[in-house]
């Protein structure tokens, strides 16, 4: 069982990378099609069955979870898998993927 979530986990950062790398300044819908494997397809899902689903949250609060991964002052025990995520995304794609979690209604 947990051979399954390590491997899970794998898949989701690596189609995650590959979709960042390859949308340098895409929208938000885009940047966020590689997080829905962990986070749903509109962010119902708690990822990792740890946290606060997505769906509802409005895009300054997103945001700011955003960078605090980037920064390390916010996650939790499993806050290496985001950290490493959104350290590759620019401000900018963190801004436009925050701004269409926000639309979650």
């Amino acid at each position: 069982m947990r051979k399954c979530g390590i491997l899970l986990i794998a898949c989701c950062v690596f189609v995650f990378v590959a979709a960042v790398n390859a949308a340098d300044m895409t929208g938000g819908e885009k940047l966020y099609k590689s997080c829905a494997g962990c986070h749903g397809k509109n962010g119902q899902t708690m990822a990792l069955g740890v946290g606060k689903a997505l769906k509802g949250q409005p895009a300054n609060v997103i945001l700011d979870k955003l960078n605090g991964y980037a920064d390390g002052t916010y996650g939790g025990s499993k806050k290496k898998i985001m950290t490493n995520i959104i350290k590759r995304m620019s401000q900018e794609d963190r801004v436009k993927v925050s701004e269409y979690i926000s639309t979650f209604k």
